[in-house]
This record gives structure tokens, C-alpha cells and sequence, in this order.
């Protein structure tokens, strides 16, 4: 686990995907938590598509950060270093939804219709 990203101090790992990890991490300037999802070129090498994976990746953080909405994450930075994009962005406790999802077997009709609410 690195130490540092960019600015962002790493605190710990969050998780692992298919494309890197998501570390917590500290914005030392403004001590602000901050989720930290990476990209290694080296992973995405065997696709033979790194460098437009990689493109795709910081264009998410474009995308994601050009919107605002309460439902939303904020991206507060996206980068490339030492052969590792990343997107800092909100910290959220209590997962996502697909967390949500994988513990619970069915929603109720109006849980779901408030689920589908809040995402639009």
C-alpha cells in the first residue's frame, strides 16, 4: 500500500475491483477525508487497451465531477503518478448500494421506488 498519492496522505484500503483499489485517504492541505479509487496501467495491460482504459477512467472523473446533485459523490481531484490514475473524491461511510443490495435478499415495493428516487 503506498503512503501517499498525489497529495493525499493513504490511511488504509477500502477495497479491491477489478481495475485497482479504493484507499481512504487525508487531503493533509484542508485535513479533509477523501475515498481514493486507483487504476494501474500494469493491470490493464493484458487488455491491450491501457491507455484508452486509462483515458476512459480519468474521463469518469470528469463526467461525475461536472454533475451536481445531493445523491451524487463529489470528486474533489483526478490525477495520474507513477503509472497509477486516480479519483479523490468523497468519503461515505456505510457502502454503496450495491452493499445494500448483497445484504438484503428483496427491497419492498416502496423501498425501491425510494431507492430509484434518490438516484434519479
Amino acid at each position: 500500500m503506498p503512503e501517499k498519492l498525489g497529495r493525499y496522505n493513504i490511511v488504509r484500503e477500502l477495497g479491491k475491483g477489478a481495475m485497482g483499489v479504493v484507499y481512504e485517504g487525508i487531503d493533509p492541505t484542508i485535513n479533509r477525508r477523501v475515498a481514493i479509487k486507483t487504476a494501474r496501467r500494469e493491470v490493464l495491460e493484458s487488455s491491450g487497451r491501457a491507455d484508452e482504459l486509462m483515458a476512459r477512467f480519468l474521463r469518469e472523473a470528469t463526467a461525475t465531477g461536472s454533475l451536481n446533485h445531493p445523491n451524487i459523490i463529489t470528486i474533489y481531484d483526478a490525477s495520474e503518478e507513477d503509472d497509477m490514475a486516480y479519483i479523490a473524491m468523497e468519503f461515505l461511510e456505510g457502502g454503496d448500494l450495491f452493499d445494500v443490495m448483497e445484504r438484503k435478499q428483496r427491497f419492498k415495493p416502496e423501498e425501491a421506488v425510494e431507492i430509484g428516487a434518490l438516484v434519479c
